[in-house]
């Protein structure tokens, strides 16, 4: 009797490695997800090592992934986030994907049909990565506790530059002479991406539900300011942080 009869997906992009199981019904067996630091190798490997291969068929990648993976089936992306999404919740109308270096949203018909999808520049600024230097400056030891000091925040917060990492630096050194604690300027900044991402692509979303994934997904404060700012509800789910694996996965 042949054992292999799961699917894996693998996700590789600027700061993390996801990794998704699924069987032949795609209902999703393991899911893992860490950031790697640079380390690549090292992560994936460690990653696979939880993981029985014994029992995987075939093997799914996306795009983004760098050239180390020399077998499976490569998925575009932005197509991997959509297919986990349609498989998850079918009656999806938007999906705001928010990464590292790129967010957007993408919108279907009322027949559950691609529409279109817009995102920002090619620029990072102001995205996951935007938080995750402001973390480092602030000597935080991971986006983890910085997302949870903002997300404590029940008070004012000041208003950062969240579009250059050169106007952030300067408000950050006048917010802390100004007196705010570490977690009001976490929410801060959180609030500032949020600010970004609706001006830029929620503008003239007209869906009142709006599903998040990516890894930015996971920072509570964000998803917040963008329920508040744009005046919508924001659906992320357990597995937020690995569509784009899951995706690959369903791919292959």
């Amino acid at each position: 009797m042949n054992k292999r009869k799961n699917l894996l997906g693998i996700d590789i992009g600027s700061v993390s490695v996801s990794l998704a199981v699924i069987d032949e019904s795609n209902r999703i067996v393991q899911t893992a997800y860490t950031f790697h630091k640079g380390q690549i190798v090292e992560c994936l490997t460690n990653l696979l090592g939880g993981i029985d291969l014994s029992r995987i068929k075939s093997i799914g990648y996306t795009s983004s992934s760098p050239k180390i993976l020399r077998c499976g089936i490569k998925t575009d992306s932005r197509v991997a986030y959509i297919t986990a999404a349609k498989m998850l919740h079918p009656d999806v109308m938007a999906l705001m994907i928010i990464g590292a270096e790129k967010f957007g949203l993408v919108s279907f018909t009322k027949n559950g049909e691609y529409l279109n999808y817009k995102s920002n520049t090619s620029c990072a600024a102001g995205t996951g990565s935007f938080l995750d230097q402001q973390a480092e400056r602030l000597n935080l030891e991971n986006i983890q506790k910085f997302s949870d000091m903002a997300f404590a925040n029940k008070g004012n917060f000041p208003l950062i530059a969240s579009r250059c990492a050169v106007f952030a630096k300067t408000d950050l050194i006048h917010a802390q002479q100004e007196g705010y604690s570490l977690e009001e300027i976490c929410d801060g900044l959180c609030y500032g991406l949020a600010r970004n991402i609706v001006d830029t692509v929620l503008i003239n979303n007209s869906n009142s539900t709006v599903f998040v994934a990516g890894g930015v997904a996971l920072n509570k404060a964000v998803i917040k300011h963008l329920e508040e700012l744009a005046n919508i509800t924001i659906i992320v789910d357990e597995y937020a942080n690995v569509y784009s694996a899951i995706g690959a996965a369903i791919s292959c």
